[in-house]
């Protein structure tokens, strides 16, 4: 029958081209449309995955979010037991207000926790309420081996299923990255922060607190900080030794050096504020970083750890002491050389007795210890 037609195979022909080049034009079409989305969605995974740190990874995601989602909020809590702490911390928060202008909140523990928050962590299951005032809000766990970690939370208009394929590639990005950032980023047995991480967080620290001598209205105070902030407030960096460890080692063996040694990194996260950074640096070598204080405060704090620790009692080995040497750190100070100082002050405490606080300011006003400046025999002609 087909051949009865003559006409019928230049026909299909016709029709062929004629659907083929409707294909052509719609692909184009949604090509044209999609691509600079495409682009734009691949370039944010770049700028994501190229972060060499948590903070900037988590800061980077949420912009991305807010940008490709119109959230008016977004969060990032985490569960402090898989950091060595307790409780759950809202480790990152922005909101964009009527103006669109961008607020931000850093590091809080949360008193008090929303149902649908706890519920997230618990059953590591995404969560939708919708809001009455016409936006959802959302609740994505983040998890590891299984176990959630942590939350991101938003606010935003109702999504397409683009846009929850979308949301849900970029929190498994930031999940998978965020795993290998803190393996790179902890020393093994304390948690910690480790020394290779040490320039860049206090250089972060730094430009965010000169930042915030710009834009105080900007800058990001936890609500529970007594410390308060002076005009003689500084950042204080201390550089904390276990007083005779080599002792400890050579009695009771290295392990149980270690468990002293995690013990003792325990006391710190619970003691210090999340906001402080805390480092192994080596050995039985501790970094602190107080954030903006008084030399007053920030002694009184550090000696008050220093007698803690006097007075805990350790498995096997009993009670250790532990020495402090503590340096002013100004924005526009180089991180190794606020170290130097500290661990100036550090030796000259170890030197005069141990267990002992040394402010560095201090020791050079007294006439202990003298600048570099003052040491060096420099012709000027």
């Amino acid at each position: 029958m087909r051949e009865a037609f003559p006409g019928n195979k230049p026909h299909r022909a016709i029709i062929s081209a004629v659907n083929s080049e409707r294909k052509r034009k719609a692909r184009d079409a949604l090509y044209s449309r999609g691509d600079c989305v495409n682009e734009e969605i691949l370039n944010s995974v770049i700028k994501i995955t190229k972060n060499s740190d948590v903070d900037s990874l988590e800061l980077s995601l949420v912009k991305t979010l807010v940008e490709f989602l119109n959230c008016s909020r977004v969060s990032i809590y985490k569960d402090l037991k898989f950091f060595n702490s307790n409780g759950i911390e809202e480790s990152l928060h922005l909101s964009i207000d009527s103006d669109n202008k961008y607020h931000w909140r850093e590091r809080e523990v949360n008193q008090s926790l929303d149902n649908e928050l706890v519920s997230c962590m618990s059953s590591n299951c995404p969560i939708t309420v919708e809001d009455p005032r016409g936006f959802d809000k959302r609740w994505f766990p983040i998890s590891l081996n299984d176990e959630t970690i942590g939350v991101i939370y938003m606010e935003l208009p109702k999504l397409d299923p683009g846009q929850q394929v979308l949301v849900n590639a970029f929190c498994r990005i930031y999940e998978n990255y965020l795993i290998v950032l803190n393996l790179s980023e902890r020393d093994k047995l304390t948690g910690l922060l480790n020394r290779q991480t040490f320039e860049q967080k206090l250089s972060g620290l730094l430009r965010k607190q000169v930042r915030n001598q710009y834009n105080p209205a900007d800058s990001a105070i936890c609500k529970n900080d007594q410390r308060g902030h002076h005009i003689d407030s500084f950042s204080w960096l201390a550089v904390v030794d276990v007083d005779h460890f080599k002792r400890v080692n050579d009695k009771f063996g290295h392990v149980c050096g270690d468990e002293v040694l995690l013990i003792l990194s325990q006391s710190m996260q619970s003691f210090f504020r999340r906001s402080d950074l805390l480092f192994r640096f080596g050995g039985e070598e501790f970094v602190i970083v107080l954030e903006p204080t008084t030399l007053e405060m920030a002694k009184s704090k550090l000696d008050f750890f220093r007698r803690k620790v006097e007075a805990q009692r350790f498995p096997l080995v009993g009670r250790i002491t532990i020495s402090i040497g503590l340096s002013k750190m100004s924005p526009h100070d180089y991180p190794m050389n606020v170290f130097e100082q500290a661990d100036k002050a550090l030796y000259f405490a170890k030197n005069t007795g141990r267990n002992k606080l040394a402010s560095y300011e201090e020791l050079i006003d007294e006439g202990h210890l003298t600048t570099e400046l003052e040491q060096s025999e420099v012709d000027l002609f």
